[in-house]
């Protein structure tokens, strides 16, 4: 009788835990923003936000703040975009230079001890997440297909898979695809 006690109340807790929204979990999540302040996605009140894992010395971030600045500015009313550095391996001088020198016109937060990114499984840099506002994965990869490998890249892009993404949401239409490949560079602990 203690096992079956055991086993349901084990079950039960699964059945407890189970009808969290996942949403709840990215939205407690807190880390700071690069100013120090306290930050979670709790306090964005958009339709969407893109988490966007970025690192200073990854060429390829750099040169995504123009398409990522583009998108902020042009889907303010609707989209947050938060850049988002992991782990400690970055000075917040280091991130602060990043900022300045590819003028980032959107939020820059420390993933310190890595919360964000073991939430969303993220491997390199840049690689894009884009939550709707009860944090539900609309699209997850690429910004889109530039990049096609590391070092190797198009012309220009023929696919910007997250304008696409941001685009279609917001039109009510279905996003396709809804996940790609990102090319980046690895994030430290992967």
């Amino acid at each position: 009788m203690k096992y079956v006690l055991l086993i349901c109340g084990c079950l039960f807790l699964g059945v407890l835990h189970a009808q969290q929204p996942a949403g709840d979990a990215l939205k407690a999540i807190k880390v700071r923003t690069i100013e120090g302040r306290p930050f979670s996605l709790s306090g964005i009140h958009k339709q969407l936000t893109a988490l966007v894992f970025l690192s200073p010395d990854c060429p390829l971030s750099r040169n995504y703040t123009i398409v990522l600045n583009e998108l902020q500015k042009n889907k303010k009313d609707s989209l947050a975009i938060v850049g988002v550095f992991a782990g400690p391996a970055y000075s917040d001088d280091e991130i602060k230079a990043f900022q300045q020198k590819y003028a980032v016109d959107f939020v820059l937060v420390r993933d310190k001890k890595e919360a964000l990114v073991n939430y969303t499984q993220a491997t390199v840099t840049p690689e894009v997440f884009l939550y709707d506002n009860n944090s539900v994965l609309v699209y997850n990869g690429a910004i889109d297909d530039w990049a096609v490998s590391l070092g190797k890249k198009k012309r220009q892009a023929d696919h910007h898979y997250l304008r696409d993404a941001i685009e279609n949401f917001l039109q009510h239409r279905t996003v396709n695809p809804f996940k790609t490949t990102a090319v980046g560079c690895l994030i430290s602990n992967k």
